[in-house]
C-alpha cells in the first residue's frame, strides 16, 4: 500500500475517532443540558408556585375555620398561582389539577417513591407513563397541621423527539463531513482544528461563570453547526440564569421591602396600644384610637398584598381617581407618632383635588419620602409636603445629599450617609421602593437637593385620563 493511501487512512480513521467521539461528547452534553434545563425550569415553576401559594394561605387561613372552609380557602388561593401544569393534593384526595394524566396513574407507581408526601424539600420524578415522558415535580407544604402536596407536571416527550432530531442531524453531517475528509483531509484537519479550540475556549468562559460569552466560530461545517448551536444553548443558559437572579432580587427586594414599610405604621400602632393599655381613656378616645389601629392594620394587610402583586410578581397596578385631601390627611395621620418622636412638624399645602393613582402604594410612596425628610433634618426643622397640578412634592432642610450621589440614591439598599442611615433606622430600600411606585404609575421623579439646605423630591404624574 502506498503511503499516501497509508496516510489517507490513518488520518481518515483518526479524522472519523475525532468526529464520532466529539460529536457523541457534544450530543450528550447537549442532551443533558436541555433536560437538566427543564427540569431547573420545571422546578423554579414548582417552588414559585409553593412559595406563593403558602404564602398567600397563611396568610388568610387561621385554626378556627371549619374544615369546609379551609378547604375552598386552599384551593381558592391555589388557583391563583395554578396553570395546566399544576396540582394539589390532600391526603390522596385531588384538590385542583388542569392536567392531563390523573394523579392516580403517577402516585402509585413504584418508581415514585419518593413523590410520596415525605417532607418538605422539592422531590423530582421522570419515566414514563401512558408511553409520554413526563417530568414530576413536587413538594409539601403544611398549612394548620394538614399536609398538602404541590406538583407541577410537564410532558416532555416534545423535548426528547427533539434530541432525537438532534442526533439524526448530526449523525447526517458527520457523515457528509467524513466524506469530504477523504478527498482534502489535510487541510479540513488544520482548519477544523482551529475552531474546535475556539469552541473550546469559550466553553471554558461560560463554564467560569462568563455566560455572556459566545463562539465567533463561522464556518460552514460541523463544527460551524455545533458552534451555532452551542451559541443557542449558551444564550438559552445565559436567559435562565438571569431569570433565576431576577427573581432572587425581586425575592429579596420583596422582602427588605415589606420589612421597610412596617416601621413606620408598626410605630403608630405600638403608641396607640400603649396608650389604650396604660392610660385611662374617655370612651370617645379609646373608640378613636381602636379606629386608628384597625385602619392601619387595613392598610398594612392592603399594602402587603400589592406589594406581592408588584415587586415579586410583576404585576401591574390598577390606578383610580383618589381625594387628594384624604390621601394627605392619612398620610399625616399614619406618620405622626414618628415625626412627633423626631420632633420635626409637618406643614401640608393642598391645591389639587384628585389623582389617577393606586390609593395605597402612592400613600407608602409620601410616607417613604416624609419619613426620609425627617431623618436628614434636625429636631423642629419643618417638612413641607405641597399638591398641585399633577404633582407631589416633599421638601425639607436637612442635611442634603451630595450632587455626584443623587444619580444613586434610588438603586436599593443604598445609603449615602451609613452611620446616621444606621442610627436612625434607615436601610436603603425607601428611595428604590419610591422610584418603582413612580415608574409604575408612568410618573417622573425628580430629586433636586444641596448639601446643607435640604433636599425637594417631586413626583409628576401623568395628565388625568379624560373618559
Amino acid at each position: 500500500m502506498k503511503l499516501w493511501q497509508k496516510i489517507s487512512i490513518l488520518c481518515i480513521i483518526v479524522l472519523l475517532l475525532v468526529v464520532v467521539t466529539c460529536s457523541v461528547l457534544l450530543l450528550l452534553s447537549s442532551r443533558n443540558t436541555i433536560l437538566e434545563q427543564s427540569v431547573e425550569q420545571a422546578q423554579t415553576e414548582q417552588y414559585n408556585l409553593h412559595a406563593a401559594f403558602s404564602t398567600m394561605v397563611s396568610y388568610y387561613l387561621d385554626d378556627t375555620e371549619s374544615s369546609a372552609t379551609r378547604q375552598s380557602v386552599v384551593k381558592y388561593c391555589f388557583q391563583q398561582f395554578a396553570n395546566e401544569n399544576s396540582v394539589l393534593i390532600n391526603d390522596s384526595e385531588t384538590i385542583y389539577s388542569e392536567v392531563t394524566i390523573n394523579p392516580e396513574e403517577w402516585l402509585t407507581l413504584p418508581e415514585a417513591y419518593n413523590l410520596l408526601p415525605s417532607a418538605n424539600n422539592q422531590r423530582t420524578w421522570q419515566g414514563e407513563i401512558l408511553d409520554r415522558n413526563i417530568l414530576i415535580i413536587g413538594s409539601t407544604v403544611t398549612i394548620l397541621s394538614d399536609n398538602y402536596d404541590v406538583y407541577v407536571v410537564k410532558d416532555i416527550t416534545p423535548i426528547y423527539n427533539s434530541i432525537a432530531s438532534m442526533v439524526w442531524r448530526f449523525v447526517l453531517i458527520c457523515g457528509i463531513g467524513i466524506i469530504v475528509g477523504t478527498l482534502l483531509i489535510i487541510l479540513l484537519v488544520r482548519r477544523t482544528s482551529k475552531p474546535l479550540i475556539t469552541l473550546q475556549s469559550t466553553a471554558r468562559q461560560i463554564a467560569n461563570g462568563e455566560y455572556s460569552e459566545r463562539s465567533d466560530v463561522s464556518t460552514s461545517d460541523e463544527i460551524g453547526a455545533l458552534a451555532s448551536d452551542f451559541n443557542t444553548m449558551a444564550k438559552a443558559v445565559e436567559t435562565h440564569v438571569a431569570k433565576l437572579e431576577d427573581t432572587a432580587q425581586r425575592q429579596k427586594l420583596f422582602i427588605g421591602g415589606l420589612t421597610h414599610e412596617f416601621k413606620t405604621p408598626m410605630t403608630s400602632l405600638i403608641l396607640h396600644s400603649e396608650t389604650l393599655l396604660t392610660t385611662d381613656l374617655s370612651k370617645e378616645d379609646a373608640e378613636n384610637a381602636l379606629s386608628h389601629i384597625n385602619r392601619q392594620c387595613k392598610w398594612l394587610e392592603s399594602l402587603t398584598q400589592k406589594m406581592l402583586r408588584f415587586i415579586t410578581l410583576d404585576e401591574g397596578i390598577i390606578k383610580r381617581q383618589e381625594s387628594v385631601v384624604e390621601l394627605l390627611d392619612d398620610v399625616e395621620e399614619s406618620i405622626e407618632a414618628t415625626l412627633q418622636t423626631r420632633k420635626t412638624p409637618l406643614k401640608i399645602r393642598c391645591d389639587v383635588k384628585t389623582l389617577e393613582i393606586d390609593y395605597d402604594l402612592v400613600k407608602s410612596l409620601l410616607i417613604n419620602l416624609i419619613d426620609n425628610a425627617s431623618k436628614a433634618s434636625n429636631e423642629g426643622q419643618a417638612i413641607m409636603v405641597s399638591a398641585y397640578d399633577n404633582t407631589l412634592e416633599v421638601s425639607d432642610h436637612g442635611t442634603g445629599i451630595p450632587e455626584n450621589e443623587i444619580a444613586r440614591i434610588t438603586d436599593a439598599f443604598y445609603m449615602v450617609d451609613r452611620s446616621r442611615s444606621r442610627l436612625k433606622g434607615g436601610s436603603g430600600l425607601g428611595l428604590a421602593l419610591v422610584k418603582q411606585i413612580a415608574d409604575a404609575h408612568g410618573a417622573q421623579l425628580i430629586i433636586e437637593s444641596e448639601v446643607g439646605k435640604g433636599t425637594t423630591v417631586r413626583v409628576v404624574f401623568p395628565p388625568i385620563t379624560k373618559i
